[in-house]
């Protein structure tokens, strides 16, 4: 194979690793809730690095940065980000792996993702036993131009991850006043609501630790008539999880599982709350839920 074409595989490669970096890293705090779903908290630490070392990879490749080596680690990458999807497929009923990001639109079923990446393997393993072992220059202005983004990227990941993290905790104890009806959003199609009752929906995980510090508070809505009903809103999960979650708060609560990318048209972000009345959103409420007193008050001063 001739070294041109290998020049030419190596960087369509690493245009598809730079353009699903830079998509998770446009949005990199709801990619760490994407890895939430497999069922370990601490992946959502590791989307930062997961983002940086990607784009790192996609530009090596597309620059032709030590060639062999870098498609030789882009192998096992692809290879280890496979068998982690077919865990969440096979045991986490994952649907999604939130490869493009922000890129929503290229974001595939399971079964176009596993072709996807059987092609990237493919071409990657043509390029490791096709290009020759000589370790080219790379130019300066290449080198420039390839720490740059690489500079940017890091800036934008840190500023999506920490800023959309912070912002769990911005309505503590206030909410945001809205006036939307329900039909008209991501959660009139996965609820009916009745015009005469008010409603707390919680839309949840179970492993974010923001979510289990609101339980409480959220018991308490149903009990001292704030609204006619609350129903949780969450992903599925094992059983264990599931019954040791029970086990220890004890919901009051009705609770409706949903599938990612179903929940994931309302919210990437956990937990959120939303007020109902007349069949109208009157207020959402991020991070963790208020006292039953607190939002009482905070009702009041919108005329709810």
């Amino acid at each position: 194979m001739k070294q041109k074409t290998i020049k030419i595989l190596s960087s369509l490669v690493g245009i598809v690793f730079l353009v699903s970096g830079i998509g998770k890293a446009i949005i990199a705090y709801e990619f760490s809730q994407t890895l939430v779903q497999y069922g370990f908290e601490a992946f959502r630490f590791l989307a930062p690095a997961i983002i940086i070392f990607e784009i790192a990879l996609g530009l090596a490749l597309f620059f032709g940065i030590r060639q062999r080596l870098m498609s030789l680690i882009s192998l096992g990458f692809v290879f280890v980000l496979s068998v982690v999807l077919l865990y969440g497929v096979l045991f986490m009923n994952v649907t999604d792996c939130g490869c493009f990001g922000h890129f929503s639109f290229l974001n595939t079923s399971p079964t176009f993702t596993y072709l996807r990446n059987l092609i990237l393997i493919y071409v990657l393993l043509c390029i490791i036993l096709n290009s020759d072992n000589s370790c080219r220059m790379t130019e300066l202005d290449e080198t420039i131009v390839a720490f740059s983004i690489l500079c940017v990227a890091c800036f934008v990941t840190g500023y999506t991850f920490k800023e959309s993290n912070n912002e769990t905790t911005q309505y503590i104890t206030t909410g945001k006043s809205v006036s939307v009806t329900v039909e008209n959003t991501a959660l009139g199609d996965l609820l009916t609501f009745s015009k005469d009752s008010t409603y707390l929906v919680f839309a949840f995980t179970y492993s974010c630790p923001h979510c289990f510090n609101s339980i409480e508070n959220l018991k308490q809505y149903e009990r001292l008539e704030i609204v006619d009903k609350v129903i949780a809103i969450t992903f599925p999960a094992d059983n264990i999880t599931t019954k040791n979650f029970h086990d220890v708060f004890q919901p009051n609560f009705e609770i409706v599982n949903y599938l990612p990318e179903q929940l994931f048209r309302l919210t990437n972000r956990f937990p959120v709350s939303y007020y109902i009345k007349n069949n109208t959103i009157k207020m959402e409420i991020r991070g963790m839920l208020p006292s039953g007193y607190l939002l009482q008050r905070e009702l009041a001063k919108i005329g709810n």
